[in-house]
């Protein structure tokens, strides 16, 4: 059942640009993780660009006036209409042209065929886009974010791109209720943790894929650990929830996912989850939770 429903500049006042954490960075600005420069900030949609439209923390959780994120991109074809012959850098999350053996950002290194920076720790760092932008870390606490999350944190942290543990951010969109599970969530609960949560495919109609009706289609590529190992296959994972802008709650079932895949015996999965909705939707903000898990927010537009 699948549900109906620039900004990569820098400045030359920021200490030279190099940053280790928001704190670094002057008015407007945040730290971004990889990259290790100043880059502006944003709330909304509004503020980014049509080649990177997506305003969000790295985690994907949707930014905030008190948790700035920064523009991102999601497709290699709106990088190309802005710039040609630019890439959507998928450890970034900014368009760029194709990497060359000298261009990618240090831990990584160049793929000449996709002309993409591989390695890193962009597929398991669940950092926004600073080390501060909302997020508290655990003092004292490091970790390995080349491992799958947690590496050695503590349940309900995630090791961020930096090597410390942080503490997975509250969701800060409207569409979990007051009192909700996922509002009261603490790291004592059982259920799976979503630490990063971010638009996989821009909104486009499709009617092929998901009907007449509700023909504009967009995914979420979900990130999530589960110290239990519950996360074997998308067929026994614990309950996943649905949260609709008004605040109701759907089970999601199987047909609604794709592309799922689990490693460390169920302890970490990776999967995309597809939403339909009405001719002329231009914005969708969804809220997943696991049964007895946090809850994350992501914006497809």
């Amino acid at each position: 059942m699948v549900f109906a429903v620039g900004c990569g500049d820098t400045s030359s006042t920021d200490a030279g640009n190099g940053c280790s954490t928001d704190a670094n960075c002057g008015t407007g600005k945040v730290c971004h993780p990889v990259l290790k420069e100043c880059i502006s900030s944003c709330t909304g949609a509004s503020d980014c660009p049509g080649s990177e439209k997506t305003c969000a923390t790295f985690a994907g959780v949707a930014a905030t006036t008190a948790a700035p994120g920064f523009c991102q991109c999601s497709t290699d074809a709106l990088c190309n209409t802005a710039v040609a012959g630019n890439i959507c850098s998928t450890a970034t999350k900014q368009c760029t042209a194709k990497c060359s053996a000298t261009s990618c950002p240090t831990g990584y290194t160049c793929n000449a065929t996709s002309g993409q920076c591989a390695g890193g720790a962009t597929t398991d760092a669940g950092t926004d886009a600073g080390v501060d932008a909302g997020m508290t870390v655990d003092a004292g606490l490091t970790c390995n974010s080349t491992q799958l999350q947690p590496s050695t944190c503590p349940n309900g942290d995630y090791c961020s791109v930096i090597n410390t543990c942080e503490n997975t951010p509250m969701p800060t969109c409207g569409n979990f209720p007051a009192g909700s599970p996922p509002l009261t969530w603490t790291s004592a609960s059982t259920g799976p943790v979503i630490f990063a949560l971010a638009q996989s495919l821009a909104l486009n109609t499709n009617a092929t894929f998901c009907g007449a009706t509700n023909p504009v289609r967009g995914k979420v590529l979900v990130r999530a650990y589960d110290q239990g190992g519950r996360l074997d296959a998308e067929t026994m994972q614990p309950s996943l929830s649905y949260y609709r802008t008004n605040g109701t709650a759907i089970a999601l079932d199987a047909t609604a996912i794709q592309n799922y895949a689990t490693q460390a015996s169920g302890n970490y999965a990776e999967f995309e989850v597809n939403f339909c909705a009405p001719t002329g939707t231009t914005s969708l903000t969804v809220g997943l939770s696991f049964a007895n898990g946090n809850g994350a927010c992501a914006t497809i537009n």
